[in-house]
């Protein structure tokens, strides 16, 4: 279960509503589907084809009489013409929001602004704090690691076997506390990025996907789950930051890993969307979430109870940097999960525009 998304459509494109786009595009759980202007060089059609939206600049609104997926459309024309011929045009579930509306919208974007700038600079101060928090925890720890290496290596002398066990234990759990820091490092420091800061470009997907995956296939092996990939039979070339993008499915694909039962299948797919995205699902059959426990899932430190009980040694910060980044990206990400049969995460990713 996932956030909802809202779908929109823009009607008009001039200056004014280039800075809405640019606005909404910022927006978590906003999607912006279509773009309309009967002037191919309008500013905001240049930034609509940027961030992968459907454009169309020959005055007719065809996509919105059959979409009931749009939930509203913004008019900024201001032309009676326009309006007419768009309430003539539009899915009777869609509503159509005139010029008076968008001075209310603006202010209300104006005031997300404000706010996510404040928000901003306070999260760029606990950045700056957990890393260097981070570091100083992360140096001793280093170093009691560096000493059980030794006495695990035998460099010490022989040692008891209940003491080894002892050992053993000591080192998963640094090694497991080490990961959690280099978690919470990554996590601050999504937090401190801007979008203008991503590196956007067209990349096939099945790339992206079989970089995660590589990073977990030992792991996998180590218990004998298999990670299955299921490609898209046809084009797959996507926009969006290809190292973020393959942080995120990562994140997916070790959770799907952690939490499958022994000689278990986790199945990574990729299907299209009637809107021209691409979804990749990470699906497992392991433990699954309880249903209490899902509106929470992409919480930071939060972990069920089956999962705290299934992977002692975990975090709760995984799923939490997936959704930083989805957040930051633009692109939504919803789990499903039925407890004891497994959970399914889906990413939606916009297709890179084509010439």
């Amino acid at each position: 279960m996932g956030r909802d998304t809202d779908v929109i459509a823009l009607v008009g494109a001039g200056n004014q509503a280039r800075a809405i786009l640019e606005a909404l595009l910022r927006v978590p759980d906003i999607e912006v589907r279509y773009v309309f202007d009967a002037d191919p060089a309008a500013p905001g059609i240049a930034l609509a084809r940027e961030s992968g939206t459907r454009c169309r600049t020959d005055g007719r609104f065809d996509e919105l009489s059959a979409d009931a997926g749009v939930g509203l459309i913004l008019e900024t024309t201001g032309d009676p013409e326009v309006l007419a011929a768009l309430l003539a045009s539009k899915h009777p579930d869609s509503c159509v929001l005139c010029t008076a509306g968008l001075r209310l919208v603006e202010r209300l974007l104006d005031d997300r602004r404000r706010t996510a700038a404040l928000l901003e600079g306070a999260n760029a101060d606990k950045a700056r704090y957990l890393r260097q928090a981070s570091h100083q925890i992360k140096s001793p720890l280093s170093s009691i690691q560096s000493y059980v290496n030794v006495i695990l290596g035998g460099y010490t002398g022989e040692i008891p076997e209940r003491t080894r066990e002892i050992m053993e234990k000591i080192h998963s759990r640094i090694d497991a506390a080490l990961a959690a820091l280099a978690k919470r490092r990554m996590l601050a420091d999504l937090r401190c990025i801007d979008r203008d800061g991503l590196e956007t470009s067209a990349v096939p997907l099945s790339d992206v996907i079989n970089q995660a995956v590589d990073l977990h296939t030992a792991r996998a092996g180590e218990r004998g789950i298999e990670i299955r990939v299921l490609p898209l039979d046809g084009p797959d070339l996507v926009l969006c930051d290809p190292q973020m993008m393959v942080t995120l499915l990562s994140e997916l694909v070790e959770n799907a890993v952690i939490y499958s039962h022994d000689h278990g299948l986790v199945e990574v797919a990729v299907t299209a969307q009637r809107d021209g995205r691409l979804a990749v699902s990470v699906r497992d059959h392991g433990i699954g979430i309880p249903a209490r426990c899902l509106p929470r899932i992409f919480d930071e430190d939060y972990r069920a109870d089956p999962a705290v009980k299934h992977h002692p040694d975990g975090a709760g910060l995984g799923l939490a940097t997936a959704r930083e980044i989805a957040d930051l990206n633009e692109l939504h990400l919803a789990a499903e999960s039925e407890e004891g049969h497994g959970s399914v995460f889906t990413v939606t990713v916009p297709p890179a525009a084509t010439a």
